[in-house]
């Protein structure tokens, strides 16, 4: 029998220890997302919020809770803690109930869809609000692992009068607020309530910085973040602040050129199928966005005809409507692009964009004819690409075409043309005839 060897000597050759790879978390956490996006989302509008309201009151009257769901009751607590029901005094027992239930419940199925409540029905200085955040903050520790989270992140969170300043505050912090919100337990940065009232006092508090590109492109992706609708409550706010910093002095052409083709794809040209949100908008303000939209116009037409038309150069056009632009003579533009100008123009619009809203026209008839619409003053002025005059007519005529329709047929405006427009064939001073016509 050998005698035993040294410990040492045993070391000496002993296999290195071989930690297991750590586990890649990378699916799972993909498939936590999608469940909770698919399962997490906005309550759809009750149907019938009255008869829900009243059975509710029957079972608090009659304290039969025999077989009703907790849906049932968070269902009614939402409609109780909204406008307008949470107004009238006929709900008053509804809603002490539902407070007492805060209190006294150790169940997270419930106090978690509550706290939901008072985010999605929060409104400044309301007494529902106050309500709802007192009888939350004394059941916290029982709630889910998400609020509590939340709450780690903001503590402000269940103070009403703190909230919507505290969260703002987080979001000015944040990169992307929007992905930032749902990291720290915020599921819905853009749902009603508390995010609103939080929404604008982000905007108040990033105004004084929205002359910096980094800024206005931060403001922008919140408004619409990837794969979501644009932001509605609260977006008149945002543009205006996005405009402001230039009522005294145009921004740089690439921070123009940022703006006019991002407020447009989020809420559509002030003048083609004007969103209602215009109107909330100082009328300085889109007076200003109109005239950068006006350039951009004039930019982009012939950019896209130098792309298109390469036989041909549109240098002088160009430049002579471009001063007229600069001397503030227009009052509004439109365009119409020929078939493959229409194809090119539409290939640099963000693609889900192409086909919900329109920045230009169609010109259906002459495969080779592109049109410049122009307001000046009483005149309305059609320019056209290669043997086409300009034509000037009356603005106030029955027969003068009007600007912003989808498609146009060039043969229409110069039949039009031949009763009462003046027509100008780009020969010799074109120039001078066309600025001594308008």
């Amino acid at each position: 029998m050998s005698p035993p060897r040294p410990l040492s000597e045993l070391l000496e050759r002993a296999t290195p220890l071989q930690l297991p790879v750590p586990p890649d978390f990378t699916a799972l956490n993909r498939t936590v997302k999608r469940v909770l996006d698919r399962w997490d989302r906005p309550e759809k509008p009750e149907r019938d919020p009255e008869r829900l309201l009243a059975e509710m009151a029957d079972r608090i009257a009659r304290r039969d809770w025999h077989k009703v769901p907790m849906s049932f009751a968070t269902r009614a607590a939402r409609l109780a803690f909204s406008a307008p029901w949470r107004d009238d005094p006929a709900h008053d027992r509804i809603r002490a109930f539902l407070l007492a239930e805060i209190a006294a419940s150790t169940r997270a199925g419930f106090l978690n869809p509550m706290l939901r409540i008072y985010i999605e029905t929060f409104a400044p200085g309301a007494v529902h609000s106050a309500d709802l955040a007192r009888h939350l903050k004394g059941a916290q520790s029982r709630l889910g692992a998400q609020w509590r989270q939340l709450l780690d992140h903001v503590p402000e969170l269940l103070d009403p009068q703190h909230a919507p300043e505290a969260i703002a505050t987080r979001m000015a912090q944040m990169e992307d607020p929007w992905t930032g919100l749902r990291r720290i337990g915020l599921r819905h940065p853009h749902a009603p309530g508390l995010m609103d009232a939080a929404h604008l006092a982000f905007v108040r508090q990033i105004a004084p910085r929205l002359d910096q590109r980094p800024e206005i492109e931060r403001l922008l992706d919140w408004l619409r973040p990837a794969g979501q609708t644009a932001r509605v409550n609260g977006a008149a706010e945002a543009i205006e602040a996005l405009l402001r910093p230039w009522a005294e002095q145009a921004p740089p052409p690439d921070t123009m050129t940022l703006l006019t083709d991002r407020l447009t794809e989020l809420y559509g040209h002030p003048r083609v199928s004007r969103n209602a949100i215009w109107n909330l908008i100082d009328p300085s303000l889109e007076k200003q966005l109109l005239r950068w939209l006006m350039g951009s116009d004039i930019r982009f037409l012939f950019r896209v005809l130098t792309e298109v038309e390469r036989g041909h150069m549109w240098r002088d056009r160009e430049d002579f409507w471009w001063t007229k632009y600069e001397q503030g003579l227009l009052d509004e533009v439109w365009i119409a692009f020929n078939s493959e100008g229409y194809r090119a123009a539409t290939s640099k619009l963000p693609p889900d964009t192409r086909h919900s809203a329109y920045r230009f026209a169609h010109q259906t008839g002459e495969k080779d004819k592109s049109l410049l619409f122009m307001r000046i003053g009483n005149k309305i002025v059609v320019e056209g690409t290669y043997n086409f005059k300009v034509h000037i007519f009356p603005a106030d005529a029955e027969l003068s075409p009007k600007l912003y329709q989808r498609q146009y047929d060039v043969d229409h405006i110069r039949a039009r043309g031949r009763h009462g427009a003046k027509t100008i064939p780009h020969l010799g001073d074109w120039q001078s005839r066309v600025s001594m016509s308008l």
